[in-house]
């Protein structure tokens, strides 16, 4: 299992090579892909506000993604690791933060490019591969 943050999303959609050749490398449909709601927030939300933006498509082209849902539990997972990072590393906002959370809770790591995700600081509180 691998948890989807919204830059791989975005990326995925975008069709930038790299997404997909991770995908295949690591597993392709022989695994379970997660994609926290807010990282699935983050990419409908972009579609919705482009003018040629296509939400239903955009539902559709990550429809092999299982979406996980956050609670209280996971907000609460997402400060810890926030308090857990020094405070030389990078500022993990709401998003990222849920999306780290949801990694740690399904003990799976988290794929990403965003900067503050795969910030050694980062990487050492939260299990995170790079695409």
């Amino acid at each position: 299992m691998k948890v989807l943050d919204t830059t791989f999303l975005i990326d995925y959609l975008d069709g930038v090579e790299a997404t997909r050749k991770f995908y295949e490398k690591h597993g392709g449909d022989e695994i379970r892909w997660v994609a926290p709601v807010p990282a699935l927030a983050e990419v409908l939300i972009g579609e919705g506000n482009l003018p040629s933006g296509d939400v239903d498509g955009a539902r559709a082209d990550l429809a092999w993604i299982d979406i996980h849902p956050v609670d209280e539990h996971t907000a609460v997972t997402a400060g810890r690791i926030a308090d857990e990072i020094e405070p030389s590393g990078p500022y993990l906002d709401g998003p990222d933060g849920l999306i780290a959370a949801v990694g740690r809770e399904l003990d799976a790591p988290v794929v990403s490019s965003d900067r503050d995700l795969t910030h050694e600081e980062t990487k050492r509180v939260v299990n995170v591969e790079e695409y």
